[in-house]
């Protein structure tokens, strides 16, 4: 039967081995997220047929991840090892965050299940080249954006973030979470996250870049790569200067989307209008979908019963 370990920061590496190769897109398939919520998702992994299989507890119910497969990992395998366990613990079985292309073989698998696809949770997918220059009539506005920070601040930079510059970066998150009135949770546990990830910055092993205007910092962004998709996981910036986040999306996009990678995925919306309406403007290429897969009875185990 499965053994799940709980998720911490020293798993780190373990982690990067199996999304490095990763091809599904979605953010809850990197490092970082499953780091970052780690609380919040309480996950916990098992390795089995050369897969990494990672269950997650979600409003007090086990859910698991689609199993990621390393060089030679076999997904059925991986699959029947998660019915075998829901079998022998009496845990439900439910898949969530599928990606789209493979929701059709647990269709095939299990044929009679619920599928459920919130779109709070689609991540928002572009092209690298768009969000790196902003070319084009669709992305004017942004391109716009960037012209006035331009000509309105002269004397301005980007470079990466270095262990040296946490305490200047931190000192910035400071200035931008005290000029920001809000009293929501959501708030304060985003900046709990990026807090700690700026504590433990060598251990996040994160690319992170930020952008300075007269030497002071006025915006960073923080991310990881994951095969050819550059996720942004944390993205801050003074919006009292013109521009600002605009041209900070371009100068990540520009300083990390080498040579390989196609995409940048800058997450979810969490049913934030404001967040929602901000990622469109930006227009991706897709909205990723993520499905979560429920088998019940009498059918919950219908493969293991043929």
């Amino acid at each position: 039967m499965l053994t799940f370990t709980p998720i911490t920061l020293e798993h780190h590496a373990l982690l990067r081995k199996y999304y490095a190769g990763c091809d599904y897109h979605l953010c809850e398939y990197s490092a970082g997220t499953k780091l970052m919520w780690s609380l919040y998702l309480r996950p916990s992994f098992a390795e089995e047929a050369g897969c990494l299989i990672v269950r997650n507890r979600i409003d007090g119910e086990w859910v698991f991840d689609f199993p990621v497969p390393g060089p030679d990992g076999d997904v059925d395998a991986a699959l029947t090892a998660i019915e075998s366990y829901c079998t022998d613990t009496e845990t439900p079985l439910v898949i969530s965050v599928v990606p789209e292309e493979k929701a059709p073989e647990l269709l095939l698998r299990w044929p009679r299940l619920r599928m459920n696809n919130e779109r709070n949770w689609k991540d928002y997918l572009y092209r690298a080249e768009d969000l790196m220059y902003f070319r084009g009539k669709k992305l004017s506005g942004q391109r716009n954006h960037v012209n006035k920070f331009l000509k309105t601040y002269g004397t301005w930079s980007f470079r990466v973030i270095t262990p040296e510059d946490v305490p200047q970066v931190e000192a910035f998150l400071d200035r931008y979470a005290a000029g920001r009135d809000k009293a929501s949770a959501s708030f304060h546990e985003d900046l709990a996250k990026t807090r700690e990830v700026l504590d433990n910055y060598d251990t996040y092993d994160m690319l992170g870049g930020m952008l300075l205007v007269d030497g002071q910092i006025v915006g960073f962004a923080l991310g990881e790569i994951v095969g050819d998709t550059l996720f942004t996981h944390i993205e801050k910036a003074d919006r009292d200067y013109q521009g600002c986040y605009q041209m900070l999306v371009a100068q990540f996009a520009q300083q990390f989307a080498h040579e390989g990678v196609h995409f940048i995925n800058r997450e979810d919306d969490a049913g934030d209008l404001g967040l929602r309406t901000s990622k469109l403007s930006y227009h991706p290429v897709t909205l990723l979908e993520k499905y979560t897969v429920t088998v019940d009875e009498p059918c919950k185990f219908c493969a293991l019963a043929e």
